[in-house]
């Protein structure tokens, strides 16, 4: 059982949302940009600023940087999935619930150190009792959210998240069922939760991740560059350092 992989459930009344894959910085990234331009601006032209001002300004400066290149990644990613991959991004792309409802689903690759459970790719969607066909995020209502780590493997990683996606927006409400029967509160072991041996979604995850290896080294074997391969570790460092 692959490390990288869990399912989480819960119950959250959010907004509205769109029907798409998205890029899960993409709410700030407008003001990230802003602030990074107006914090360079007030190191570079205010000469009389305490040091202990400008190393406030620095650090946080660090932070704009950082967050901007997670959001340049995630894209990157994105379109790199798309392009290997384009009948799965599809997939998920125009997703509906059971109710024929488009949902959200936002993806963010984040540092391992910034995970809040230690595993490579998280899904998280919520199910309110109002609306059990509805799905709710940290994004509002009909988003679903993943997280993947920023390591070797996360579009693989990815590929089994929207697999888990796949199958359970459109099966929210039996799924959510199923999923307090058989995985209790002290099941902690998260390469358990989301693939018990008759998990539908666990079983649609391992599908899709193959779907995807298989496209992969197809899209690979025909190209002559090295972008689809190039390390999301490698491409993050690229980025951070481009933006400065």
């Amino acid at each position: 059982m692959k490390k990288y992989v869990i399912v989480t459930i819960c119950l959250l009344m959010l907004n509205n949302a769109w029907g798409k894959l998205r890029n899960g910085y993409e709410k700030d990234i407008h003001h990230v940009r802003e602030s990074l331009k107006n914090y360079n601006e007030i190191l570079n032209t205010n000469t009389n600023l305490p040091q202990s001002d400008r190393r406030k300004m620095r650090n946080r400066i660090n932070d704009l940087i950082a967050y901007q290149s997670y959001y340049e990644l995630t894209e990157e990613l994105l379109k790199r999935f798309k392009s290997i991959a384009p009948n799965l991004y599809d997939r998920v792309d125009s997703i509906n619930d059971a109710k024929g409802r488009p949902t959200d689903v936002y993806v963010k690759f984040i540092p391992r150190d910034e995970a809040l459970i230690m595993a490579g790719g998280i899904t998280t969607m919520a199910r309110s009792d109002e609306d059990k066909d509805a799905c709710f995020s940290e994004y509002g209502k009909h988003t679903v959210s993943i997280k993947i780590w920023i390591f070797s493997k996360a579009l693989f990683a990815l590929s089994h998240e929207l697999g888990h996606v796949s199958y359970q927006v459109p099966n929210l409400e039996t799924y959510t069922n199923y999923y307090k029967a058989v995985y209790q509160p002290y099941v902690t072991e998260s390469n358990h939760i989301g693939h018990a041996d008759n998990d539908r979604s666990g079983k649609n995850a391992s599908t899709f991740e193959r779907e995807f290896k298989k496209c992969y080294f197809n899209y690979t074997r025909s190209r002559n560059d090295d972008t689809p391969t190039k390390s999301p570790q490698v491409l993050v460092e690229q980025l951070k350092r481009r933006i400065l």
